[in-house]
């Protein structure tokens, strides 16, 4: 497995520091969020950004998002999409294959299976959209009031959709939070997970844990070592990717933490 890091991780850090101090922890690759991505392309400055991936010899192996894509009307979608097409565009540019849609909460009333239906119709359009040199990786976040909260509901989801350009991106801490177990990760095929996000949880009730209850990986509550015995055995040999979204890290020296998560990596994972 190959290390990447996150811009999450140190999200307050602007993003050619950002590259910088994942060059120099020792990172592969990066993964940018959209609303990142967004601002390059508003500011002009998508020439320097690949100048800086290429001088730092760093690959841009996702762009996270469109994020709440489901379970909307036809003229958010469509919004949804409009915004979509412009990074699409802005990840060829990166030759970068990968989004990471996410879904959006539950609405009262919607079941599971309907949330799942109607996710599955979005993906898919979206797959028909971009084509087959885009990958969407749907990642589920596994708080219950998530449309799409689980491992299960997520593999139903992109069964349905049913192309080799949609998948799934996993998430340790989404995996913990929702008790998705790691029997249901061994039954999947390695070509259907295209990345996964790695980070540990504080202890404490499942239910009421956020992203703010994330650690440095080995430093929590979560099986990692399970986690990645059985993503070696399915046969998955791609980006792990540290993703902390943990707001007091993002106070601290963005290098340092950099430093500090690409450790992590090594310890637990062996990358």
């Amino acid at each position: 497995m190959k290390p990447c890091l996150n811009q999450d991780t140190i999200r307050t850090t602007p993003t050619e520091k950002f590259l910088q101090a994942a060059k120099r922890a020792g990172f592969e690759s990066v993964e940018f969020t959209m609303d990142k991505v967004e601002v390059i392309l508003k500011e002009g400055s998508l020439t320097n950004a690949k100048n800086q991936l290429r001088g730092e010899d760093l690959a841009v192996a996702s762009i996270n998002g469109p994020e709440n894509f489901n379970l909307l009307d036809n003229v958010a979608f469509s919004e949804i999409l409009e915004r979509t097409d412009e990074i699409v565009e802005a990840a060829r540019e990166f030759d970068c294959e990968l989004l990471i849609p996410v879904p959006s909460p539950g609405r009262e009333g919607v079941s599971e299976q309907t949330a799942i239906a109607q996710t599955a119709s979005a993906l898919s359009q979206m797959a028909d959209r971009y084509g087959n040199e885009t990958k969407l990786g749907l990642e589920f976040l596994g708080m219950r009031s998530c449309s799409i909260n689980n491992l299960q509901a997520a593999f139903e989801t992109i069964k349905r959709v049913g192309k080799r350009n949609v998948g799934l991106v996993l998430d340790s801490f989404h995996m913990h939070v929702s008790d998705s177990k790691l029997s249901q990760l061994a039954q999947l095929d390695a070509d259907q997970v295209f990345l996964v996000h790695v980070n540990d949880a504080e202890p404490g009730d499942r239910l009421n844990l956020t992203d703010a209850n994330r650690l440095y990986p080995g430093e929590g509550v979560i099986d990692l070592k399970g986690f990645g015995s059985v993503l070696k055995e399915i046969g998955y040999d791609n980006r792990i990717s540290l993703e902390l979204l943990r707001p007091e890290y993002w106070e601290q020296d963005a290098e340092q933490v950099a430093r500090k998560g690409r450790k992590s990596l090594r310890l637990v994972f062996g990358v």
